[in-house]
């Protein structure tokens, strides 16, 4: 199968978003977190897939995708993910009890990556179990073969659905030429109402990839101190238009291209919405959501800031939104561990004791009144005090919080005031892509 390197990313992207959905169904299975490991797109013969996933003993689910888009999804689980699963899930005793639950979570997991590439294809998908004579499978090759793969190799997508280092399982999808084109010579219709070809609109996959590159290189020339973490976190309230970490943020998706206006707002404690009007990425991809902006906004906390995050669209301009609107949802033990100051500490101390009224809190804690009322409203806002008139105490959270914070809290850090200099920082971009080799980008080889 002769693809272009371009076309494989434009498979990809598609694989990823079918795939990023899958792990949401096994994230809502387990109540728990699930990653997906960044994708791959190739040509592998049979042989070669056992070797990726390893030689741990498997269970194995297949499905196969109908109607205007075809392929077949596979699950590997290596059997101490699988008993994960199974204790997570619970009702599981023996392996064969295991082995018809994971077979339930992976239809759960295709019907979820079936449904996203419906959605975003806007044609049926639909996923049925292939009939297998399981006495005449012994192998991992042998199943791809009864499977109609070929032992020459075929095109796969593959990624790995993980949670702290530990595999729950290993999801292939494979296409033949067939798959292939029907893929590409489905037609999207615009947000203008003119449909096209996929394979005509790959092209705009180029102008896609080119905005992350520029937000990857953004992502890895800042380096973001803690105090400018700390005051981002403590400036919630009215200083929040004001604050640097906000308008660095904004502006970097701007001049990446992500859309013409950002607009980054507080929606709650510890949860932000992030507006982009006339967004670039859904101008690009007609019919797609923006995975785009969704993963460089979780990248920025999660890399430049250390701080867990979940991001989710939940108003795209394709789907008939007057913006593109992400939430995000920021990890809460990893925004405390930045959060306190030395006076919140030296407050909270006093009212684990006993609560206080205000003007007793102020004389013990010997900080200026100025100081002890600006804490005190951070402290409320995040739930770790609460007060009632002039009295103040610590909630439940904030024991935990000062038991938490005592440990966090760091010594002298260093701060760059330059931090959050654009210009610097693209000075810093253009001086590293000066010290590489100059690289052809994959459409132009």
């Amino acid at each position: 199968m002769n693809l272009s390197t371009f076309a494989k990313d434009a498979l990809r992207e598609v694989g990823n978003i079918g795939s990023s959905h899958s792990a949401g169904s096994l994230s809502e299975l387990l109540s728990s977190k699930v990653e997906i490991t960044p994708p791959v797109i190739d040509v592998i013969a049979g042989t070669e897939v056992a070797e990726r996933i390893g030689e741990e003993e498997m269970i194995v689910s297949a499905y196969h995708f109908g109607d205007d888009i075809t392929g077949t999804l596979l699950f590997f689980y290596p059997l101490t993910g699988a008993r994960e699963v199974g204790k997570r899930i619970g009702g599981v005793n023996t392996l064969m009890e295991l082995d018809n639950l994971l077979q339930k979570v992976s239809r759960k997991m295709a019907d979820s990556f079936a449904r996203a590439i419906s959605d975003f294809f806007a044609v049926d998908v639909k996923v049925s179990s292939p009939r297998l004579d399981e006495s005449r499978i012994g192998s991992i090759p042998e199943l791809l073969s009864a499977l109609g793969m070929g032992n020459n190799g075929a095109l796969f997508f593959s990624t790995t659905l993980q949670d702290s280092g530990r595999t729950y399982c290993h999801l292939f999808f494979y296409l033949n030429e067939e798959d292939v084109g029907r893929i590409m010579n489905v037609e999207l219709q615009t947000f203008e109402d003119e449909p096209l070809n996929f394979s005509e609109i790959i092209g705009s996959f180029e102008k896609v990839f080119e905005v992350e590159e520029r937000l990857n290189d953004y992502l890895e020339a800042i380096s973001v101190p803690p105090k400018a973490v700390r005051e981002f976190l403590r400036s919630s309230g009215s200083g929040f238009s004001e604050n640097r970490l906000r308008r660095l943020l904004e502006q970097v998706l701007i001049r990446a291209g992500i859309g013409e206006e950002v607009f980054f707002e507080v929606k709650a404690p510890l949860t932000y919405l992030l507006r982009v009007e006339r967004c670039n990425v859904c101008r690009m991809v007609q019919g797609g959501a923006c995975h785009t902006t969704s993963t460089a906004v979780g990248r920025f906390f999660m890399e430049n800031l250390k701080i867990g995050v979940t991001v989710r669209e939940v108003e795209c301009r394709n789907s008939g939104g007057g913006a593109c609107v992400h939430e995000v949802c920021l990890e809460q033990i990893d925004a405390f561990s930045v959060l306190p100051t030395a006076s919140d500490i030296v407050i909270l101390n006093l009212l684990e004791k006993a609560p206080m009224e205000l003007q007793e809190l102020i004389e013990k804690s010997e900080l200026p009144e100025k100081e002890v009322k600006e804490s005190l409203e951070i402290l409320e806002y995040y739930g770790i005090v609460e007060r009632g008139g002039a009295r103040v105490e610590i909630t439940s959270l904030g024991e935990v919080f000062l038991t938490f914070a005592r440990n966090a809290y760091p010594g002298k850090e260093e701060y760059d005031d330059s931090w959050d200099d654009i210009a610097e920082i693209e000075r810093r971009i253009e001086l590293r892509k000066q010290s590489m080799p100059e690289e052809k980008a994959p459409w132009e080889m």
